[in-house]
């Protein structure tokens, strides 16, 4: 009931404040921390995370290695991730370290004491590894040894990844501003900047390139696809829209990354379901209410994946968005982002289990602990690999296989 009642009061007092000052340092949002406090407290007894059940296990997880990296204070709205290239593992944490480790063996290749506070990446390309900070830096590293390629600002702090296409790197800002700057020099090619709405979600979608094109979620419910030689927009469309009378129910915010598909694009919304928009029109062609989500989805060539905001997971059919499953044995565990690996799917949960389900009908068909602490981040898989980073900075990759 305190908690409550301190959630009533941090949101009347916010209520006086009609625009969020844009900032490039980490929590002067208000608004923002309210949601963070009521959508992630560890404290929240309204919904507690279901007890895990026995299942009869049809696969095998087995550890190829492990190692801890320096540890991270885990800020839980930014989007960092490993990325792969070349048989090495790039790793980065929130205080400015970041590690080249050999994909096979986890031994380090090198590693860099940047001292900045990295909220936003890791991107791959022009041999250079891309991320961004809390304060509006955008930083280039060589892949072969950490060192500095160069280092840009944009207009605020940055929670999403960069995106690296055709020599640019699209950079996505809290303030609503998308910057595309040259991946060679730093140099900035073009800007757009809308406004966005005084409350949200701790965070922001990572812009999407498809086709020449930037594809965009914000938090009032639109999609918008500018072009990415020059930033025209091409179209913009609601995919979902505000209801209901209080800002909380309101919220339509658009925080998981969209899905680009050959005709439609996929968007999840946290208040407003998941939608399916023509790709080439912006005409929504269906739109499932009850898939509402703030983690990016999975899809194969004929199925979509969601994990909505109870942890349910769910597969609809592409084209009309009918529904094939729901799995919610995992409720309220906190799950990351669903990953597609063959015919299986993988997830992450809060108390260091990856599970594995059946992509074809949702059944649970195996799972490890694989750590004591919360596993946050997506799964990352490549070369019949699967790595997991946890929140204290264990890293483990993982082998699947089915039951002998």
């Amino acid at each position: 009931m305190k908690r409550f009642l301190l959630i009533l009061l941090m949101l009347a007092l916010t209520a006086c404040a009609s625009v969020v000052e844009t900032t490039k340092s980490v929590g002067k949002s208000l608004e923002a921390n309210v949601i963070e406090m009521m959508t992630y407290s560890d404290e929240d007894e309204s919904s507690p995370p279901r007890a895990l059940e026995e299942i009869n296990s049809e696969v095998l997880l087995t550890k190829v290695w492990q190692r801890k990296v320096p540890s991270d204070k885990a800020q839980r709205f930014s989007k960092l991730n490993m990325a792969l290239s070349d048989g090495t593992l790039y790793v980065a944490n929130h205080q400015g370290t970041v590690l080249a480790l050999d994909q096979a063996s986890g031994e380090s290749r090198w590693e860099v004491q940047t001292g900045l506070p990295i909220s936003g990446g890791l991107e791959l390309g022009y041999e250079n590894l891309f991320f961004a900070t809390s304060d509006a830096d955008v930083v280039a590293l060589k892949l072969n040894n950490g060192d500095t390629s160069w280092t840009a600002q944009v207009s605020s702090e940055v929670l999403s990844v960069p995106r690296f296409s055709d020599g640019s790197l699209v950079v996505r800002s809290i303030d609503g501003a998308i910057n595309t700057l040259d991946t060679t020099t730093g140099q900035e090619l073009w800007s757009y900047i809308r406004d966005v709405p005084a409350l949200s979600l701790r965070g922001t979608s990572s812009p999407v390139i498809k086709s020449g094109g930037v594809i965009s979620g914000y938090a009032n419910g639109k999609l918008v696809v500018l072009r990415l030689k020059d930033g025209m927009q091409i179209w913009e469309t609601s995919v979902a829209v505000p209801r209901g009378r209080g800002a909380l129910t309101r919220m339509v915010d658009v925080d998981a990354d969209p899905l680009a598909g050959e005709r439609f694009i996929y968007a999840a919304t946290y208040n407003g379901g998941v939608a399916a928009v023509d790709i080439r029109s912006g005409q929504i062609a269906w739109r499932r209410s009850e898939l509402s989500s703030y983690k990016s989805m999975a899809a194969d060539w004929v199925s979509l994946f969601v994990v909505d905001v109870n942890n349910h997971i769910w597969s609809a059919d592409q084209a009309n968005g009918s529904i094939n499953w729901q799995q919610d044995n995992l409720e309220n565990r906190r799950l990351t982002a669903l990953v597609k690996m063959d015919q299986y799917l993988l997830t992450g949960d809060y108390e260091g289990y990856l599970h594995v389900l059946s992509a074809a009908d949702g059944r649970l068909l195996g799972r490890l602990k694989v750590s004591e602490s919360a596993i946050s981040s997506a799964p990352i898989i490549d070369d019949e690999l699967i790595y997991l980073k946890d929140n204290q900075g264990v890293i483990t990759a993982l082998r699947l296989a089915a039951q002998p």
